[in-house]
């Protein structure tokens, strides 16, 4: 089964993750396959826009905790922390900014929960429409860490500082009505209405020829980017001081530890 399934035969190409069994959470090489997904589509002529969704009831639950399992289970919680500094984040980080910076409309369906890296995905795109069963959090403070996929940066620039600081603090989950109302998404609509909503907002962003809609969007971004760049790189600098702190890593590895336990429950 393909992880990221892409459609690049109309006009409206779309990439979908496609691991509902994991709650279409990401490893590494499938948030990479993701970043050059859309990457390829926004090369293919005859695409003037994207559409990035996922399979099931969940957009993007952030990272694969059993993957992350594995590498404590083979290198220790060292191995770990040195995993998430120089593997995860980075790729995380490279595929956020091919979103960011793509120079077709990339429109965001929430067909579910985004969460953490999930939620930062969907911010970097242009436009966002969710079901009325979406759910969204920027869960990374759970872990005491900060959103490496930008997050930190995208939230408040779509919601307002106060209200994206007090979501960026807290972890709390807000529902689509509330994300509506904040700006997180453009639309709420229902969950089987969806797909012809996503196409409708590509649609009309593809209105004119391809090359113009780089250039709106790259002046419409142009003083933002350098802006998203620092906050990218501040953010994979304070993560990699916070998971060696104490009370960091106590957070990680014991996410560690109940998913230990939970498999041995289900094993």
């Amino acid at each position: 089964m393909d992880e990221i399934v892409v459609d690049g035969t109309d006009v409206i190409g779309s990439v979908r993750v496609n691991r509902p069994e994991r709650g279409n959470s990401v490893t590494p090489a499938v948030v990479t396959e993701l970043g050059d997904a859309v990457q390829r589509l926004c090369d293919t002529d005859g695409v003037k826009a994207v559409v990035l969704t996922g399979t099931g009831s969940v957009f993007c639950a952030g990272a694969d905790v059993r993957e992350m399992f594995d590498v404590y289970h083979g290198d220790g919680a060292d191995g770990l922390m040195d995993y998430l500094a120089d593997v995860w984040m980075p790729a995380v980080q490279r595929t956020v900014r091919l979103i960011w910076g793509a120079p077709k409309p990339i429109v965001a369906a929430f067909n579910g929960a985004a969460t953490a890296g999930g939620l930062d995905f969907g911010l970097a795109c242009d436009v966002r429409v969710a079901a009325s069963t979406a759910r969204f959090a920027e869960s990374y403070v759970n872990l005491g860490m900060v959103p490496v996929a930008g997050g930190a940066y995208l939230l408040p620039l779509v919601a307002g500082l106060p209200a994206a600081t007090a979501l960026l603090a807290s972890g709390a989950f807000v529902n689509a009505d509330r994300a509506l109302g904040l700006g997180i998404v453009n639309e709420v609509c229902e969950p089987d209405e969806l797909d012809a909503c996503a196409l409708r907002w590509a649609s009309d962003m593809a209105h004119g020829p391809v090359e113009t809609f780089a250039r709106v969007k790259g002046i419409a971004r142009g003083a933002s980017t350098p802006a998203f760049e620092t906050a990218l790189r501040d953010s994979l600098a304070a993560n990699i001081e916070l998971i060696a702190r104490p009370e960091v890593r106590e957070r990680i590895v014991a996410v560690m530890e109940r998913f230990s336990l939970a498999s041995a429950r289900r094993g």
